[in-house]
């Protein structure tokens, strides 16, 4: 006899687009790292707007809990159901809903549903002679819906801005199965209040984005892509500001990436060229023409002592993708190379140097057999801020997290830093995000969740300790 819920959902999507066996919605309810694994009594994937609300009107006066779910890449466990819930959960995946709506060329705009693909916005954009400035290491599996609901920085956020900036309007199915229809693309509108704003950044806790409407823009008409050695963080901070002086908004990445995580990715990736022997290495990349560009920064690099027999300068477009493949595949090198406590904090750019001075020392001072692999986005402070102890196991770095990661959060809010940059709070974060968050703003964002979501039906225990009612 086939189970009354499971009918129920196979009358809603269709049986084809349900899944209840463990084997598999095994990869559905595991997080990306293998940090979090939860149950749910099915994982369903809608085909359209309609369906998603029928799904949560049934969820709703069923009681069942829904986790919202795009390419399953949270780092947070944001996108992963809980393991010890009391209350069935209900896993509703976005990626057949991957239907292209508009492309405006002159607006600059493209609507989408929010199954997409990053890889597919960039790949339709960039076939019609246009430009997703959104770009991160995972592009080929994360969804729109997912980029939106943890508002995704990436590489670019230093001339292009979060997703939050590159988000025109969007819809959404609220808790209550109604939707929220703001998929406008204007860039002025001052009628009503933005409420967009409150749905980006509250990975699947208030609603389930369905819909979105980006911002493109020209495709860059070249752009010069360089990685050199660089001594400190200040020399780094350095260059920045004079990149930023003579190029202004022409610089659309400044990455940083210290030599200890180079030589874990050497372990598991091969690299043409030499490994750096200085302390820290920039990836840079400055959208204008490369003859104007080479011109001066080759001054400007000798000026400041940079090692250019040490630098790389991409001469093709495959160079350039090689540079950044490298950067983007240094997280599966680590996630080979063993557990660790992982950061993803924020900082203003004068106090990085400071932070990773003093903070790294109080950690080898904590476990002298310990190891960091620290990279980032240093254009706009952002750093992935990792320690760990080869050859342990998830349980042993469960237990140096405990002491780790009050050492590392206490010393980036005293700074005036965050302690999620761009991965979003999820389940690993909250005990933290209520630690140091302001408590005024905390109680404002209870609110808003208990006023949208009165039954905490969306991804419940996440961000917030709320049970579902």
């Amino acid at each position: 006899m086939i189970n009354p819920i499971l009918n129920q959902l196979y009358q809603i999507c269709g049986q084809d687009n349900v899944i209840d066996n463990p084997q598999l919605t095994n990869p559905y309810t595991h997080d990306w790292r293998k940090r979090y694994h939860g149950s749910a009594i099915a994982v369903v994937f809608p085909e359209n707007e309609q369906q998603v609300q029928e799904l949560v009107h049934f969820c709703l006066s069923s009681q069942i809990a829904i986790i919202p779910q795009g390419g399953n890449t949270s780092t947070c466990g944001a996108a992963t159901p809980l393991s010890d819930y009391n209350k069935p959960q209900l896993i509703i995946n976005l990626q057949r809903m991957n239907k292209i709506i508009s492309l405006d060329c002159d607006n600059y705009s493209l609507t989408v549903e929010a199954g997409c693909t990053l890889q597919q916005v960039q790949d339709y954009a960039n076939a019609h002679e246009l430009y997703f400035p959104l770009s991160l290491a995972s592009q080929g599996s994360c969804q729109i819906g997912g980029n939106l609901a943890t508002n995704a920085g990436g590489v670019q956020v230093l001339k292009y801005g979060m997703i939050r900036d590159l988000t025109l309007g969007l819809r959404a199915v609220l808790a209550n199965g109604e939707t929220l229809d703001g998929l406008t693309a204007l860039r002025k509108d001052n009628t009503y209040l933005d409420l967009k704003q409150l749905l980006i950044g509250s990975e699947g806790t208030l609603g389930i984005i369905t819909h979105a409407s980006l911002k493109l823009f020209p495709i860059p008409p070249a752009c010069c892509t360089l990685m050199f050695p660089v001594t400190s963080i200040a020399q780094a901070l350095q260059l920045l500001h004079q990149l930023k002086a003579y190029y202004t908004n022409n610089v659309s990445a400044f990455e940083i990436i210290k030599r200890d995580s180079w030589q874990i990715y050497q372990n598991y990736f091969e690299f043409r060229h030499e490994l750096c022997e200085a302390p820290w290495s920039v990836l840079c990349e400055i959208e204008v023409n490369n003859d104007f560009v080479l011109e001066n920064l080759l001054t400007l690099l000798e000026q400041s002592e940079i090692d250019l027999n040490q630098s790389i300068i991409a001469s093709s477009e495959n160079e350039r993708q090689s540079l950044w493949q490298l950067r983007e595949q240094i997280p599966l090198a680590e996630k080979q190379y063993g557990y660790a406590a992982k950061h993803d904090i924020s900082l203003p750019l004068s106090q990085i140097e400071d932070f990773v001075i003093s903070n790294s020392a109080k950690l080898k001072e904590l476990e002298p057999r310990g190891y960091f692999s620290i990279f980032g986005h240093l254009g706009d402070g952002n750093l992935h801020y990792n320690f760990g102890i080869a050859g342990v196991d998830s349980q042993q770095i469960n237990a140096l997290e405990k002491s780790v990661n009050p050492i590392v959060y206490q010393d980036v809010i005293v700074r005036g830093g965050s302690i999620s940059a761009e991965h979003g709070i999820g389940q690993s974060k909250k005990h933290w995000f209520e630690k140091f968050c302001d408590p005024v703003s905390y109680q404002l964002m209870q609110q808003i969740k208990q006023q949208l979501d009165p039954k905490s039906l969306f991804n419940p225990e996440k961000i917030f300790n709320f049970p579902c009612l």
